[in-house]
């Protein structure tokens, strides 16, 4: 019992997570999902191809931490 409440609070960690991160950075993640491509979103808003290609990986990470996190629970 004490193990579903560790998932429970896990999963909704990482929800909450991705979708303040989401929240944050949903115009340079949009764009990607449109086109992908760090240059052209670099120039677009005018900040570093680092901190796009920062910004779509930990997107990508929260995507796939809740979505662990959410298989996990139908065990």
């Amino acid at each position: 019992m004490h193990t579903n409440s560790i998932r429970g609070f896990l999963h909704a960690f990482f929800v909450l997570r991705r979708v303040d991160f989401y929240s944050s950075n949903r115009d340079i993640i949009n764009d990607f999902q449109k086109k992908p491509g760090l240059v052209h979103i670099s120039k677009k808003r005018g900040i570093d191809v680092s901190e796009v290609y920062d910004i779509i990986k930990t997107h990508d990470m929260n995507v796939l931490n809740a979505n662990i996190i959410k298989l996990m629970e139908f065990k």
